[in-house]
């Protein structure tokens, strides 16, 4: 198919079929596969129409995808290239608050709006490669950059995606360190999804840091003499503000809110808005050293 052609078939479609083949190709690209059934739950439409609607997409990238009959399931192809724009801050929003997906936007605000501009960037070829991965449960080669020992190829049984809020990052067990381990996404230079799948011992359930969940207990830093605005800030209920997280996320989750968690509240910054005040719940969390001012007991 001509490059010409391909734009004047993209040019004949309806918005709701662009609607429609942009969701198909989002799933193929970030989860793998789809069903006709997919497309029929998605936008409440017969059976019929899902089939046109995979017929046309074929006619725009056959090369894209094919048909595993055992499983009714089309499948994303090594020759997969997207016929669609598909924004990385959509895409997120899909793939971890289950936003809805359609037609590429413009990502322009209803309102008046700004927020911190996204300077962590993932490719999306590596995103969906990762994120195909994740939901096959299967093993995922990869060539990793890391501070410590350079670039080099990892072998790792990849299970979630984490939004740190200054980066994404994924979990998994890593055969090359034997142990459950945070990559950044973006120091992933390439990754090939296997056929193979983790062994019990790397699995999520494993994952002691993963299934820990702590309680931080979190109060107006003493240091401020504006604790009333503090609890109307972080909607606090008698003076605390009780958060449950991951034992594996929680260094991530302080460091980005700025707590200090050292034992008596000795950080001296104007950002520092919140105290931990039982710092004892850290104790045995591996992440810990990312927050601010914390010391092992």
């Amino acid at each position: 198919m001509t490059q010409s052609t391909s734009k004047e078939q993209l040019a004949a479609l309806s918005h709701n079929q662009r609607e429609r083949l942009t969701y198909l190709e989002f799933c193929l690209y970030f989860l793998g596969e789809f069903r006709r059934a997919d497309l029929m739950a998605r936008f409440s439409i017969a059976s019929a129409v899902a089939t046109r609607d995979i017929g046309q997409y074929k006619l725009l990238a056959e090369q894209n995808l094919e048909l595993h009959q055992s499983s009714k399931a089309y499948r994303i192809t090594k020759q997969f290239t997207p016929v669609f724009e598909h924004r990385l801050e959509q895409v997120m929003g899909a793939l971890m608050q289950g936003e809805g997906y359609g037609v590429e936007g413009s990502g322009e605000a209803m309102l008046p709006c700004e927020y911190p501009s996204i300077l962590n960037r993932p490719q999306l070829p590596i995103l969906g490669a990762v994120t195909r991965a994740i939901r096959a449960q299967k093993l995922l080669r990869i060539r990793y950059h890391s501070a410590t020992s350079g670039e080099q190829e990892r072998l790792i049984a990849p299970f979630a995606i984490v939004d740190s809020g200054l980066r994404w990052h994924i979990r998994a067990y890593d055969r090359l360190r034997e142990r459950f381990i945070d990559l950044v996404i973006t120091r992933i230079v390439n990754a090939e999804v296997l056929d193979d799948y983790p062994k019990k011992h790397e699995l999520p359930t494993a994952d002691i840091q993963w299934n820990r969940v702590v309680e931080l207990e979190l109060v107006p830093h003493p240091a401020h003499n504006d604790a009333a605005i503090a609890e109307l800030d972080y909607g606090m209920a008698n003076g605390v503000l009780n958060v449950q997280v991951r034992a594996a996320n929680a260094g991530y989750m302080l460091r980005r809110w700025f707590v200090d968690c050292s034992p008596n509240h000795v950080l001296q910054d104007e950002a520092c808005r919140l105290w931990l005040r039982n710092g004892i719940a850290l104790y045995g969390v591996e992440s810990a050293k990312l927050a601010p001012g914390y010391v092992s007991p």
